[in-house]
């Protein structure tokens, strides 16, 4: 699984205290229990400010930004975990949970321009945010979407039982 990482002002945000993370040559000299856990919280972020976007009021370069950093987030997550996950059964057990509901809401996914591969990994639209409307992107990422709760959850219970030590 190769990774391409945006360094944009919202995977930043995403990554909050974490922000070495971010970057490539960072993540590769990092630990997979600081990847894991900056990554899944970073997860946990992204749910939670997309949740709060107002995707009405927002250009489209800003939707399609916001839309990059989660899918870089949901891959970095399973990359990492994937990797702790060889050490810790809870934590490959996420990984695939996430997998599965990515494969859950496909077809979902895919009206709001992001696709999920086989690996259960995420690819975006290159113009998702202007192939579709703001509203789309509203009702997806709602408070009530259960995609993004159990998303959350599981990123809650990767931060919980990774060790940033390993």
């Amino acid at each position: 699984m190769s990774i391409s990482v945006t360094n944009s002002l919202t995977i930043r945000i995403y990554y909050n205290q974490n922000k070495n993370a971010i970057s490539g040559s960072t993540r590769k000299s990092s630990s997979t229990g600081t990847l894991s856990f900056a990554d899944a919280s970073a997860l946990r972020n992204a749910v939670r400010k997309l949740q709060d976007f107002k995707f009405e009021d927002a250009p489209k370069d800003q939707i399609q930004e916001k839309l990059k950093a989660f899918t870089d987030t949901i891959n970095n997550t399973l990359e990492s975990a994937s990797k702790y996950g060889k050490s810790d059964t809870s934590v490959k057990n996420s990984a695939s949970k996430i997998k599965n509901l990515n494969k859950e809401f496909a077809s979902q996914l895919k009206k709001i321009g992001i696709t999920v591969e086989k690996d259960g990994t995420m690819s975006l639209y290159e113009n998702a945010s202007k192939n579709y409307s703001a509203e789309r992107f509203s009702d997806f990422f709602s408070k009530d979407s259960k995609y993004l709760n159990d998303l959350y959850n599981v990123a809650k219970k990767i931060t919980r039982k990774v060790d940033v030590r390993i």
